[in-house]
């Protein structure tokens, strides 16, 4: 069993398709069928079921995939490093949006002056992507908000966040920002996209106690959000990390709802199996030393 045979397992994994993981790795599909077939043999186990000219990842597989990304993950670290010493010197940081608005240039920029010369390669997305892309060996390590549900991720707090209900000066509560939870009733709701933890969180919290809103805007853009707020086009959903500047001059108002606090947790995420390289022990100290 060769990291070629792991290469084509993945391949096959993510396609569905013989032929469409052949294509991706620029080779035959004989090439890639008989690559199964070995590592099938090798380990005596069946990853795969072949139906209608499609592949079934079985269980045996989906306990594999995991291991199989990781291990490929190491190795193509490995031969960076070994090819070029600033390819080792790399690493790949995810953040969630509100993280990515507010916190993660800052840790970001404490880890280019904790290591000179590193190369940090920066995605922010919503939660749910970023996680996935961890688990993916996509990304090496994240800073994100909210609920993480994968059990191969370690997950350490680094700080606590508040989300806001938020309205502009041309909204009709502006002026009135204590109001009882039913008073949310058929106002409209300008929200994150699907996937986002603040909207999970919130449209979860709405559907306990029987409030509906109308949903007027989603979007995945903080700032267009707040534009949108700003010209009374509904009520908001925010992290206090995002919208605390905007609040402190007076251009929006964060609703006193019954005096209910929506906290969650920001934490730092990474895969239980990855290996722990010198960027990213430095970069879990950053985090540790955040004041919350």
């Amino acid at each position: 069993m060769t990291i070629r045979h792991l290469q084509i397992f993945v391949a096959v994994a993510d396609c569905g398709k013989m032929r469409a993981a052949a294509d991706r790795l620029h080779i035959s599909q004989p090439s890639v069928s008989q690559a199964v077939r070995e590592l099938e043999s090798y380990y005596n186990v069946k990853l795969f079921e072949r139906l209608s000219q499609r592949v079934y990842i079985t269980e045996t597989g989906r306990k594999l995939l995991p291991y199989a990304r990781h291990i490929i993950d190491s190795f193509e670290n490995m031969e960076g490093f070994l090819n070029d010493t600033s390819a080792g010197n790399m690493i790949r940081v995810g953040g969630s949006v509100s993280v990515g608005t507010r916190l993660l240039p800052s840790l970001v920029k404490s880890l280019e002056e904790a290591v000179p010369g590193i190369d940090v390669r920066v995605v922010v997305d919503n939660t749910a992507a970023i996680e996935g892309m961890i688990q993916r060996s996509e990304l090496d390590i994240a800073v994100v908000e909210g609920i993480v549900r994968s059990a191969e991720l370690v997950k350490k707090d680094v700080c606590d966040d508040e989300l806001m209900l938020v309205v502009g000066p041309e909204h009709e509560l502006f002026d009135h920002p204590d109001i009882t939870l039913g008073g949310l009733t058929g106002h409209a709701l300008i929200s994150r996209e699907t996937g986002s933890v603040e909207r999970n969180q919130f449209e979860q919290f709405l559907l306990e106690h029987e409030i509906r809103m109308k949903n007027k805007w989603s979007c995945s853009n903080t700032e267009t959000i707040k534009k949108a707020v700003m010209n009374g086009e509904g009520i908001a959903i925010l992290s206090r990390l995002v919208i605390e500047k905007e609040i402190a001059r007076g251009e929006v108002h964060a609703l006193n709802v019954e005096n209910i606090r929506m906290k969650r947790k920001i934490k730092l995420i990474y895969h239980k199996n990855k290996f722990i390289s010198q960027s990213m022990e430095r970069f879990i100290e950053i985090c540790a030393s955040v004041q919350p």
